[in-house]
């Protein structure tokens, strides 16, 4: 077992063990809670939702079930009306719990539905994806979608810094995971690997043959270095007032990504592109530095060795990105800010671009002119 705190005003820990949906039960009521409303991914309702759900009732809580649907389309206030109602009709108090168990968007979802019922309830987070472990499910974010001026989905334009009183990761979960999400979740690994440094990235380059593979103690080593880097970064910065922005490398871009239609990409999918374009971007800001070069190269190398695509599938036009990347919360009133990956362990932030090389580094990840 492994256990990672997050100092700070989001105090809470990060519990990477094993086997450890088991001991659900016991560590919602160490919280106090003695009703639970256990919000599940529909797709993991019949295997991890039921040992969950075991784990709480044997250990005293009233618990009440509720699916959700995991999917960005889905991600909106009906879903959080619905938790709301499920908690009232089960009588859920300030001293009760909502449980999220899922990904991260089943996280995100339930995290804005605790922080807004009754004025905000204790949150646990349960994550069952790699992704959810190693970023979603710390550090208090919570949010949900908006529809755009033009009926498109904006991203996380809606939510609350509500952190979980703790989260309960359980790598043996992954096992049920499809291949194609678990892969996503690598591209996060990766973000806080740039942003830690070097040794972080050499781990990640001479184990990501064995992590691809699922291998139980490389997939052991990686979650608890990826939480480590979160949990620090949160600790100093809990409300992204500066630091906590760096974790948002790749994420202008792939929010925007994500908001396309005709790409259908997992978020993590989406990050990794990102990523590419971040570095590019990077590179189209200092041409002549090499420390830049060589990180890109080697951010390719290992998107390439987690099977992760490193540039859009099927084109689209540069201006429709920077048109959704305009919607993007991290914009402020003199525009977008980036996140610039300098070199390993140096990542800037809050930081303004010419438009002509953000259209350079959409063009280098296959982006058209038009």
């Amino acid at each position: 077992m492994t256990i990672v705190a997050v100092t700070g005003p989001f105090a809470h820990e990060v519990v990477v063990e094993a086997g450890a949906l088991a001991s659900l039960g016991s560590r919602v009521r160490a919280t106090g809670a003695a009703r639970v409303l256990l919000a599940v991914d529909r797709a993991i309702v019949a295997s991890h939702g039921a040992r969950a759900h075991a784990s709480l009732t044997a250990a005293g809580c009233a618990t009440t079930m509720i699916e959700l649907v995991a999917n960005e389309k889905e991600k909106t206030m009906p879903a959080v009306e619905a938790l709301w109602s499920a908690a009232l009709a089960a009588s859920l108090t300030r001293r009760d719990a909502f449980l999220a168990l899922g990904g991260g968007l089943v996280g995100d979802v339930v995290g804005f539905a605790a922080a807004s019922y009754l004025r905000g309830v204790t949150l646990v987070q349960a994550p069952t994806t790699l992704l959810a472990m190693v970023d979603a499910s710390t550090g208090g974010k919570t949010g949900i979608n908006l529809r755009l001026p033009d009926g498109s989905l904006g991203k996380n334009l809606a939510g609350a810094f509500w952190p979980p009183a703790v989260v309960v990761a359980d790598p043996d979960t992954l096992s049920t995971l499809p291949d194609r999400e678990y892969r996503s979740g690598l591209a996060e690994c990766i973000k806080h690997a740039i942003i830690d440094g070097e040794a972080h990235l050499a781990f990640l380059e001479a184990s990501m043959s064995a992590i691809v593979a699922r291998d139980p103690n490389a997939i052991a080593a990686l979650v608890a270095r990826s939480v480590a880097v979160k949990a620090a970064v949160v600790s100093r910065d809990p409300r992204e007032a500066g630091e906590r922005a760096t974790l948002n490398l790749g994420h202008t871009f792939a929010h925007a990504f994500e908001t396309l239609d005709g790409l259908d990409l997992l978020h993590g999918e989406a990050v990794a592109i990102g990523l590419m374009a971040a570095q590019r971007l990077a590179e189209a800001e200092n041409p002549s530095d090499p420390a830049r070069r060589s990180l890109a190269a080697r951010v390719e190398r290992l998107l390439v060795a987690a099977r992760l695509p490193t540039s859009l599938p099927t084109p689209v036009a540069a201006s429709a990105i920077e048109a959704r990347m305009g919607f993007d919360k991290k914009s402020d009133g003199r525009g977008v800010r980036f996140v610039v990956p300098v070199a390993a362990g140096e990542v800037r932030y809050g930081v303004a671009v010419e438009g002509r090389s953000v259209r350079d580094a959409l063009a280098a990840i296959g982006a058209s002119a038009s």
